[in-house]
């Protein structure tokens, strides 16, 4: 959390249109928000700022989300840094795959939206918590 005392979400997505609806509904729940259109762009971000959680889609172009979870978790290592999965994919194994990739959970698009802040409040309070 930096100085606003605000948790700042990274949200990795190429679609515009679910960035500007996932920005406004983590703002809307009282988060600081920054964007990112692809992984590379995601890295570089987190390189000037480590967020505290990452909610990333997992087709991006540059660089796959799974691929972009496990560069993000080995840089923030060894803090615990929570990395949320999307995808408009819907087999089995892309689930295994987040979760292979360490992701913290794994969620289908559209998402439920109120479930999907209920486990970004979980994710960053587990963080916090000693």
């Amino acid at each position: 959390m930096a100085g606003s005392g605000k948790a700042l979400i990274l949200v990795v997505d190429d679609m515009p249109e679910m960035l500007a609806i996932l920005t406004h509904r983590l703002e809307e729940a009282g988060y600081e928000v920054q964007c990112a259109k692809d992984g590379l762009e995601a890295l570089g971000r987190a390189e000037v700022r480590m967020p505290d959680l990452v909610i990333s889609d997992v087709l991006l172009p540059s660089l796959v989300g799974w691929e972009l979870c496990l560069r993000l978790k080995e840089r923030a290592f060894p803090n615990q840094l929570p990395v949320i999965m999307l995808t408009g994919k819907l087999t089995p194994n892309d689930e295994v795959r987040s979760y292979e990739s360490y992701a913290d959970d794994h969620f289908t698009k559209p998402p439920d939206y109120p479930t999907l802040l209920a486990a970004v409040a979980r994710h960053l309070s587990t963080r916090s918590a000693p």
